[in-house]
């Protein structure tokens, strides 16, 4: 087997003079989303034109006085003065690139250290030129460049004795539990079939994603300390009862956080006909996917980690970067996928974590509303996001009828599930509320409303909507009233507004089912 430990690292150049021989190894390996190739006959404008879509993409070097296929030129007649001038003055002082000078048996070479630019560099009215790795292309002023893939890069400190070989065999073992023919590659071989590593100037390098999944401790504390992913379990509002931080290759911090999440998580059980139901507290499937939810969209370019708080009555999951634009929590679930770390997600894909298609949300959807739960919540700021997953108390009713509704009918989409499941909460809804519910636009969540009708598991009343044969929120209100209560206590107690308490209250009074006592704050209810 391989030993990627002993592989020699790879030197970093940033300050250090590039060497003949070294320049022909970047020769040979070919130009790429950081290298640039080209002859010295170009006019000032053209140069410029390269130099800034290099910056406006990630940086790199460009090579001048050499062919596209990597053959040296020359480039005798150009001064290195000239070309910082001339690009200063382009770019109005914007780009001011660092100028090597490269002798050599075959000529000379300019090489230009172009930096990353921080914003977007124009070369005249309304364009701005593009490197994409393979041509020069241009964007539209004030439109957003391309977002590279932080988790496809190589960082400059990186080499292969970064990454672990107990590591890398367990990925190999992954891929052959799923019967991957991946699994029978060499150990170089497999980790470049999965986007783990890169040849930069002649050398075997991981990725960031390769970092990520089979990176040793020590690699991942000195190169990506934002991978750290910190556990809190809370047993009450006050504070955390424990905590642990956890700076592990991906596949062996899902496996810790399970086994944490596992040791606090509650499972009861419901007889349905001949079968038993397994509710937990939080599922493994559902959290599993928040989990990697957050690790395959979270900002890696934030130096912050991923909070993981667990509470008794919920889950919160928060990582670094918010939705990728055009994506919000109103439309989550029927946005198509969009992926901002595509080489992490590929990979994992590969190695069976996750699904291409992006499915990750409905199967949270679906497993939650299966169970009577809530659907996830997503909470935006600024520069985070945060999932949450709610425990509440168990609908016991709600979940055997479901069961028993689904072996009549077959199994429900989500569409039916999230219906289902929000009546189940709110007792009573208007279309307009459930279409928001479903994401849908009015007229198709009609259709999905009149399908659950003709199934027999709708009613609607007055233009709005409830379950058949049962009022399940107005039962939860009345096994709630086994004693008198005040109206905060039924807000806690059920998790609804003040204003859907206080409508509630009132339509079961006007059927003489809720009776009041008292006035003001001491007003308490009672079951009539």
């Amino acid at each position: 087997m391989y030993r990627l430990q002993n592989h020699r690292a790879a030197r970093a150049r940033k300050l250090e003079p590039v060497t003949w021989a070294e320049l022909l190894e970047r020769l040979k390996a070919g130009q790429d989303e950081r290298t640039l190739f080209l002859p010295q006959d170009l006019s000032p404008d053209e140069l410029a034109r390269y130099a800034v879509g290099l910056a406006n993409h990630k940086g790199g070097t460009l090579f001048l006085g050499v062919s596209p296929e990597g053959r040296v030129l020359g480039a005798a007649e150009i001064h290195p003065l000239q070309i910082t001038h001339a690009l200063f003055q382009l770019t109005q002082g914007l780009l001011l690139p660092y100028v090597e000078v490269l002798e050599g048996p075959e000529g000379r070479v300019l090489a230009l250290h172009v930096p990353k630019a921080p914003a977007a560099i124009a070369l005249g009215p309304g364009r701005v030129p593009f490197w994409d790795g393979a041509r020069l292309t241009e964007l539209k002023l004030g439109e957003a460049r391309p977002e590279p893939d932080f988790t496809a890069q190589v960082l400059p400190a990186a080499s292969l004795s970064d990454l672990d070989p107990l590591e890398v065999l367990r990925l190999r073992r992954i891929l052959e539990e799923r019967g991957s023919a991946l699994a029978a590659l060499p150990d170089l071989e497999l980790l470049f079939a999965l986007g783990l590593i890169e040849r930069v100037e002649g050398e075997e390098r991981p990725t960031v994603a390769g970092l990520l999944l089979a990176g040793t401790p020590l690699a991942l504390r000195r190169l990506l300390p934002q991978a750290e992913v910190s556990y809190y379990f809370h047993q009450d509002e006050e504070g955390y009862a424990f905590r642990e931080d956890l700076l592990r290759p991906i596949p062996a911090l899902l496996e810790r956080l399970r086994d944490l999440i596992q040791a606090r998580n509650r499972v009861r059980y419901l007889t349905v006909g001949l079968f038993r139901i397994e509710v937990w507290d939080f599922d493994q499937e559902v959290y599993r996917e928040a989990l990697l939810n957050a690790l395959v969209h979270r900002d890696w370019q934030s130096l912050d980690a991923i909070q993981v708080h667990h509470h008794p009555d919920r889950l919160e999951v928060s990582n670094p970067g918010g939705f990728p634009p055009g994506i919000t929590p109103e439309n989550v679930l029927r946005h198509p996928p969009k992926r901002r770390n595509p080489r992490l997600a590929e990979a994992l894909y590969r190695l069976g974590y996750v699904e291409r298609a992006g499915s990750g949300v409905d199967k949270m959807y679906r497993l939650l509303l299966k169970y009577g739960k809530e659907p996830p919540e997503y909470r935006l700021f600024p520069e985070a996001l945060t999932l949450v997953l709610y425990n509440p108390e168990l609908d016991e009713a709600f979940v055997r009828g479901l069961a028993e509704a689904q072996e009549r009918h077959g199994a429900f989409s989500l569409d039916h599930l999230i219906v289902l499941g929000h009546l189940r909460r709110v007792g009573r809804a208007a279309l307009e509320e459930l279409a928001r519910a479903l994401q849908l636009p009015p007229e198709s969540a009609r259709r999905v409303l009149h399908r659950l009708e003709r199934m027999g598991l709708l009613l609607k009343e007055g233009g709005r909507y409830r379950l058949q044969g049962q009022d399940p929120l107005a039962q939860r209100l009345l096994a709630a009233l086994g004693a008198p209560r005040t109206r905060r206590e039924l807000e806690a107690l059920l998790g609804l507004s003040p204003k859907e308490v206080l409508a509630l209250l009132r339509r079961l009074m006007g059927e003489g089912r809720v009776l009041r006592e008292g006035r003001g704050p001491g007003t308490r209810y009672r079951r009539a």
